[in-house]
């Protein structure tokens, strides 16, 4: 007893143009471009990894070096706020006045006001 399994139709179409055990070229012509086209595809798809995983580690590499410019500006900025805030101080201010430019503290005041 020989059982029959339903054969898929490209395999049918070869049986049946087999002449002599011989399968014409023209149906090996359509399996091979399937085979080729699915192996470019594979190969096209695997490329684009490689290559968006190397545009990711470029763009993360630069945004690590932003990071840590603008770090060194955040330092740099409050290193310049302290210093700022030194050379703005009245006692400093004062004594720059009374070195450098000769002036000294009034000893009599005298307030005017202003009638209009």
């Amino acid at each position: 007893m020989k059982l029959s399994l339903p054969l898929p139709g490209w395999l049918k179409a070869e049986e049946e143009q087999q002449i002599d055990g011989v399968v014409e070229p023209v149906e090996l012509v359509k399996p091979g471009l399937m085979l080729l086209c699915m192996v470019g595809l594979v190969v096209v798809s695997s490329l684009m990894v490689i290559w968006s995983a190397h545009q990711y580690r470029i763009l993360f590499n630069q945004q690590q070096e932003l990071v840590q410019q603008w770090d060194e500006l955040q330092v740099e900025w409050g290193q310049l706020l302290l210093e700022q805030g030194t050379l703005a101080a009245n006692n400093r201010v004062e004594s720059v006045a009374i070195k450098r430019l000769g002036m000294r503290i009034p000893e009599q005041v005298e307030v005017i006001r202003d009638e209009r």
